[in-house]
């Protein structure tokens, strides 16, 4: 029996001086006569389109009508600390969070989500999500399609799975494709070339995107930018958090139709949404299946025919001017649920800062994957780039500016940024984008401090900071008071220095093999912990 399809719905996109979105619960018939409790940012599920524009100000109000804390991170833009939206800044029932921060990003395709400790997975999947767009003068002056809702969609695919009462249910896989929160969905468009603007929003399962046809599309944008040249592909891997922007040329089509595929059988076994029976099962891993059915209709009276041979320059950070590189090594192992997984033998820890940067520093990161399982690797505070996988060149459509990257399973991935903001005390996250192992602790913090002051200013209560981390054997500290008792512990718990009597900030001089240790500062009354990493 054929399915019923159901028109894509389109998020409202809001162009206003102040945004408000208010997080709250509500009732959403996804499938005729079944109710399914959900959340939503001023919308029943899901939440509007934020159109901005490079060198204003984005000025955003957050109101938490739920029962529970929660708050919001605008993903992959470039904020300070203290707007960024993650765990730290937590938004408590009733409250509002009222955030200002310049757009300073070219233009793109972003997101927010809420990003509260533990809770992530659970509210982003009863639906508190949205599209972020930035424009700019660059890609304004560009031939490309922009007339939002018509040539220009956003396309945010999830799984789902659905209880026998109609309500969600918690985990990593679904059983069910919705796209912007409708299953079975079709769209019609105009034969020219459609700007499909798509979102990997789903917990776990990553996509291998292409259409039915097997039809040439071309990538013309990343997570954090336009690349420097229209990509010509038939398939493009997405994984969680992940955005690209593509170009469809439907020229000639009219009264045609397409289907925009995912092509799970693909996939390794060993990325999330391949056929892997040791994980969760799912009647979509390891399958071929459609996303969203495209109709074409006529043409509009001013269309876009034509894919442009060039975007705009594109200029990766040079990797001789990286101050140092840090190794960040995942491990653990993946099972049904999805495992339990480590970033250099750690998990998240509020109290501890893990890495210590300089503003305006550039740095190489080598993300080293000896875990079972592939991992969609995000960094807040702005775009990265990849240099290599393995030592060889990124894909085409890797090689623009990006905030999340997949590493596979025994593979190496080597990216570079430049840290452009400060954190003032607010620290950025950086973590799995499977967002069942955000929520089990794959997730460490770094703060970015002035270089100019040497030391980070004084933390909030209850933390330390030192500066640099990672470290040779020398180390500053800055503590919210004199140190009485200082105690280093190794990886197994073993006391490996102590000192005290110690002012509030300070060097320490401790000659220790490389490894990650914890330095646990007290005054016999208060106590706070940091995190150092020796190399």
């Amino acid at each position: 029996m054929a399915q019923v399809m159901n028109p894509l719905a389109i998020p409202p996109a809001l162009v206003q001086d102040t945004f408000d979105l208010v997080v709250d619960e509500h009732v959403v018939s996804f499938y005729p006569g079944v109710n399914t409790n959900t959340y939503g940012a001023s919308a029943p599920y899901l939440g509007p389109t934020l159109v901005l524009q490079q060198g204003d100000t984005a000025r955003i109000r957050v109101h938490n009508e739920l029962a529970q804390l929660t708050s919001m991170h605008w993903h992959g833009m470039r904020v300070p600390g203290w707007a960024d939206g993650g765990p730290p800044r937590e938004v408590l029932p009733g409250e509002t969070w009222f955030v200002e921060f310049p757009v300073n990003n070219p233009a793109a395709t972003f997101w927010y989500h809420p990003h509260p400790d533990g809770l992530t997975a659970e509210q982003a999947h009863q639906g508190v999500a949205g599209a972020i767009v930035v424009r700019d003068s660059i890609e304004a002056a560009l031939d490309l399609p922009r007339t939002y809702g018509v040539d220009d969609l956003p396309v945010v695919i999830q799984d789902r799975r659905f209880a026998p009462n109609g309500n969600f249910v918690f985990g990593p896989y679904g059983d069910s494709v919705l796209v912007n929160g409708t299953p079975h969905a079709y769209v019609e468009c105009p034969a020219q070339v459609l700007r499909l603007r798509l979102l990997n929003g789903s917990n776990a399962r990553v996509y291998q995107l292409g259409f039915d046809d097997d039809r040439i599309f071309h990538v013309i944008a990343g997570d954090g930018g336009l690349l420097s040249a229209p990509v010509p592909t038939d398939r493009l891997p997405l994984s969680n958090g992940e955005r690209a922007e593509v170009l469809l040329d439907l020229t000639g089509m009219e009264g045609d139709s397409l289907l925009l595929m995912s092509y799970g059988s693909e996939l390794p076994t060993t990325v999330p949404g391949g056929n892997n029976p040791i994980w969760e099962s799912s009647v979509l891993n390891g399958a071929d299946f459609a996303v969203l059915r495209i109709r074409v209709t006529a043409p509009t009276a001013d269309p876009v025919t034509t894919i442009p041979a060039t975007l705009t320059t594109v200029t990766p950070h040079d990797e001789a001017d990286a101050v140092r590189t840090r190794v960040k090594e995942l491990a653990g192992t993946g099972m049904v649920g999805m495992g339990m997984f480590t970033i250099n033998g750690l998990m998240f820890d509020p109290a501890v800062v893990n890495d210590t940067v300089l503003l305006g520093s550039t740095e190489v990161w080598e993300i080293v994957n000896n875990s079972n399982m592939a991992h969609p690797m995000h960094l807040h505070g702005g775009s990265f780039f990849v240099l290599d996988r393995d030592g060889a060149p990124p894909d085409p459509w890797e090689q623009g500016p990006k905030d999340v990257v997949l590493v596979d399973a025994g593979a190496t991935v080597r990216i570079i940024m430049r840290f452009e903001d400060l954190t003032d005390g607010w620290p950025f996250m950086y973590h799995c984008h499977n967002l069942m192992h955000e929520d089990n602790m794959m997730m460490l913090q770094y703060i970015v401090v002035d270089q100019s002051t040497a030391l980070p200013a004084a933390p909030e209560p209850g933390r330390a900071g030192l500066f640099p981390v990672p470290t040779a054997g020398e180390v500053h500290y800055v503590c919210p008071f004199p140190v009485r008792e200082l105690r280093i512990t190794d990886a197994a718990g073993r006391i490996v220095h102590t000192d005290g009597d110690l002012p509030d900030r300070g060097t320490l001089h401790v000659p220790l093999p490389p490894g990650s240790y914890v330095v646990d500062f007290s005054d016999g009354l208060r106590r706070c912990t940091a995190g150092l990493l020796v190399q």
